[in-house]
């Protein structure tokens, strides 16, 4: 029987968040007639969620109290992997031979879209050039960045000392009473979509806001420990996590990487969206557009996601595009995680899919307003090629030892519609 003080996605979110017992994971078999793992591997002992012991039939049921448990170590009995039924998804092919799947509406899931080496290179790039200034990090407001960039002192001095801002701007300055960049769990509030505001509303509204002041109460914290503090990184266009909406205030966006912007475009150019979208099923998908996608869909915005292992993200939408339907594209790099995928109502319950490092995710159309999430990264879930190996630049062994302990999502949209024009009224120098 459902709990009716939390919603069924909520549910879900618990389930998969749930931490009560240090020697358990949440169960995945519990979930295994909805569950989606589509670029696991063929074998179950090549599985790194299988080694690790998330299908150990131990996780099924209550784990027993500490003072019932056995002190002799015991191997864990890994269980068996479950098969996996894709018999209810729709499958797409693509150019090069990646078949992707519709796993929502509007949703296609394209396993192992990257290759090895194409991990790594964009691993590298999110934490060394996304980084990088003028991008806006999670850390920005309220620390003193180096212009050089963290990773490159993450790479070559470690222990040097960042200072928090307000140590730095003097006793003038603003201070808040605490900081206001994302907490640990990142909860988003549901907005008013901008397609529905309009672009003169977003302007105005926010001109009142002059930007969030740097917190009193942080002090000095080493390269190496501000580095796992970092929970996202703006490309292109700024999203202003305090009003929720793009700050159109600069006559140009930052410049968006344009190798990120070619590859997200190359993506949504090879899908056959003829083949997505049901007119039956969602008579609106006469009016998205599809049909220009592969000709004029290029991303001018994205979010770069950094997950520690006990981070999450909770259910939301995202509104603040003013083309509520062109695609999002999705990256995963690093450990896995569960994505929880719902419907536009958080009362549904949602589907767990397990994405693996070098998933690409596509939602578009109907799809666009499905509360998702990601309630759990998977511990030891890290591929083999994401680890430390004989060879490898000092760079590239500070990302990986990163990456030991942490997942990256990049995501990239396209904020507005083809042949939408600013007012020139609204922009500044």
């Amino acid at each position: 029987m459902q709990d009716s003080a939390h919603s069924a996605f909520r549910l879900a979110e618990k389930h998969f968040k749930n931490r009560a017992h240090k020697d358990s994971f949440p169960s995945l078999r519990q979930w295994q007639r909805s569950l989606l793992d589509l670029s696991r591997p063929a074998a179950e002992e090549h599985d790194e969620l299988w080694q690790a012991g998330w299908w150990c039939p131990d996780h099924d049921g209550t784990p027993p109290s500490s003072a019932r448990r056995s002190k002799k170590t015991k191997a864990k009995d890994k269980g068996h992997r479950p098969e996996q039924a894709r018999i209810d998804l729709t499958s797409v092919e693509l150019p090069d031979g990646k078949v992707g799947y519709v796993v929502a509406d509007g949703c296609i899931l394209i396993p192992g879209y990257l290759s090895k080496e194409e991990q790594l290179a964009y691993a590298l790039e999110s934490l060394a050039e996304y980084t990088l200034p003028p991008n806006p990090l999670s850390l920005s407001t309220h620390y003193d960045l180096p212009q050089q960039g963290l990773f490159d002192l993450l790479v070559n001095d470690p222990e040097s000392l960042i200072l928090p801002k307000h140590m730095t701007i003097g006793s003038e300055g603003a201070v808040s009473e605490s900081p206001t960049s994302q907490p640990k769990n990142r909860v988003l509030n549901d907005t008013e979509p901008a397609s529905v505001i309009g672009y003169d509303e977003i302007v105005a509204r926010n001109k009142s806001w002059k930007g969030d002041a740097p917190s009193e109460k942080l002090g000095c914290k080493r390269v190496e420990q501000l580095y796992k503090e970092i929970r996202w990184a703006n490309l292109g266009w700024v999203y202003q996590w305090s009003t929720k909406s793009y700050d159109f205030s600069r006559e140009t966006p930052i410049p968006f990487p344009k190798p990120l912007a070619d590859l997200c475009s190359s993506a949504v150019a090879a899908i056959p969206w003829q083949q997505v979208f049901d007119p039956v099923k969602d008579p609106q998908s006469a009016n998205y557009g599809w049909e220009s996608w592969p000709d004029d869909y290029r991303p001018d915005t994205g979010i770069v996601n950094f997950y520690q292992l006990n981070d999450t993200l909770m259910a939301h939408v995202d509104r603040a595009e003013l083309d509520p339907v062109r695609p999002l594209v999705s990256l995963s790099l690093g450990h896995a995680a569960i994505f929880l995928l719902g419907s536009d109502s958080r009362d549904d319950t949602p589907r767990p899919i397990i994405l693996r490092s070098g998933d690409m995710l596509i939602m578009s159309g109907r799809g666009r307003q499905a509360y998702h999430g990601i309630p759990r990264i998977l511990e030891g879930s890290l591929p083999l090629h994401l680890k430390a190996a004989e060879g490898d630049s000092l760079a590239m062994a500070t990302a990986k030892r990163w990456l030991s302990s942490a997942r990256i999502n990049i995501n990239a949209r396209q904020v507005f519609p083809p042949g939408f024009v600013r007012p020139t009224s609204h922009t500044t120098e």
